[in-house]
């Protein structure tokens, strides 16, 4: 049996996703029912963000001078399936030589002018019917593979295809970015999808004291879902003493950084972060829009009053511009810090993924107000570690002890640890699947924009 794509996935959202599968397939009892609706629902999330552009036209804008037009979007994550699915000797050959290469490869240059950006793109009803036959093959794959009675393992020839998937939604939230990038004129906000409420001005965001301790980094090889390479590996770490802040950052904090010229003063700003500044003529984070009277704030799809109590959204560059702001030797937090706060008190077997109490997997459909999942607080006291916003971190990406790269994506993780990519943790409110999980790490260029955020820390 062939399930064909959903031709209602703008419906899908708030009712259907919080009743559907979400949850990524586990490796020791996959089962047939639960990749296919594994798959549709990934496959929906991508429809559906999609679905919000107006005009065909759109579809060859560049929202983000440093990515390919969205019509790769739309795409890409269709060849990835058919490219990896192929590595792995589950599929004797590929759907078009021509779109499976130009589709195959995202980019990441450091500057605009070191963007290679293909000269022809196919139309929008070419990649359509690229895409569903990609998904009519894809389905076939999954109705017709044999399924292990051992746990899969990233040897298994089935790893390419939970890769596709988890690829597949990582993508649907760095495809969001960049369509919330595009003029609000040409998107339109599929129906049932839900922002959250704001309640005003902020709470007053205090310190909280950790004591540190020893924290171990790396994900087990037997553990039961998916990972990517670099989740791979062991480190412990010893964690000083330190404090950080109750809340992410709010946009009313940020305000006050803002209206104090912030972006004016060369001495916070670190020398990649100035050039950064002056090249973009940066003056306020780029989701703020300016009014009149002040700024609006740019959701997916609208423009609305700024939230003051929802986090600011800003890159690595505008977050250590900031803490050099407020003083009192703040710095954003460390990986090891992070993990360290987010797993005191917790039983070792939580994982957030499974939980309902974060803003992960579209609880909403855009940032809460900071603290406002109470049932998501640590026990230490710290909100919003999981879900609402990525946090910016002050590691550059770095290797596990151990490390492999996975031959069937040799160049997912390995040619960005590197001094120019920072890392971020804890998901946000587009997070889903694997993304979610509390090994998750993820890095970006610290000039370019996710739904991320910050928090303050300082060594005590």
């Amino acid at each position: 049996m062939v399930v064909k794509p959903s031709t209602n996935s703008t419906h899908m959202l708030q009712s259907d996703l919080k009743n559907s599968p979400t949850k990524p397939p586990r490796l020791d009892r996959m089962d047939r029912k639960g990749l296919v609706a594994y798959f549709q629902h990934t496959w929906d999330l991508c429809e559906l963000l999609f679905s919000s552009i107006r005009s065909a036209g759109s579809l060859y804008e560049r929202p983000d001078p440093l990515r390919n037009p969205l019509i790769f979007y739309f795409g890409h994550p269709a060849a990835f399936y058919i490219n990896k699915l192929r590595m792995a000797g589950l599929l004797s050959r590929g759907v078009h030589d021509q779109y499976d290469e130009l589709l195959a490869v995202g980019v990441d240059p450091d500057r605009p002018e070191h963007l290679h950006v293909a000269n022809l793109w196919p139309d929008e009803a070419t990649v359509r019917t690229y895409r569903n036959t990609i998904f009519e093959i894809v389905m076939e794959v999954i109705e017709s593979v044999e399924l292990p009675s051992s746990p899969v393992n990233d040897q298994h020839p089935l790893w390419a295809l939970l890769m596709g998937l988890e690829h597949d939604r990582i993508h649907f939230e760095t495809s969001s970015v960049l369509i919330r990038q595009l003029g609000v004129e040409k998107v339109r906000r599929p129906e049932g999808w839900h922002y959250a409420p704001t309640l005003g001005a902020p709470p007053e965001n205090d310190w909280i004291s950790s004591e540190g301790g020893t924290v171990r980094l790396g994900k087990s090889r037997e553990d039961s879902l998916f990972g990517w390479d670099n989740e791979y590996g062991q480190l412990e770490v010893k964690v000083e003493p330190f404090a950080a802040t109750r809340n992410l950052i709010s946009n009313l904090e940020f305000l006050e950084f803002v209206e104090d010229g912030g972006y004016t003063r060369p001495d916070l700003w670190s020398d990649e972060g100035r050039d950064w500044k002056t090249r973009t003529n940066t003056t306020h984070p780029k989701f703020w829009v300016q009014a009149d009277d002040g700024y609006l704030y740019r959701a997916m799809f609208d423009e609305m009053t700024l939230p003051l109590d929802w986090p600011a959204e800003v890159n690595a560059h505008e977050a250590w511009a900031y803490c050099r702001w407020k003083g009192e030797n703040s710095r954003l937090l460390s990986e090891s810090e992070f993990l360290l706060l987010t797993r005191e008190g917790l039983p070792g077997s939580y994982d957030p993924l499974f939980a309902r109490e974060h803003n992960l997997d579209f609880k909403y459909g855009s940032a809460t107000p900071v603290g406002f999942m109470q049932e998501g607080t640590s026990a230490s006291g710290f909100n919003d570690l999981y879900g609402n916003v990525w946090d910016w971190l002050m590691d550059d990406f770095y290797p596990l002890p151990g490390f492999q790269p996975h031959p069937l994506y040799l160049d997912f993780s390995e040619p960005y640890m590197d001094p120019e990519h920072s890392m971020m943790a804890g998901g946000s409110w587009a997070t889903t699947g694997t993304g979610a999980s509390k090994h998750y790490r993820l890095w970006f260029r610290r000039h370019f924009f996710q739904h991320a955020g910050f928090r303050l820390a300082r060594s005590i």
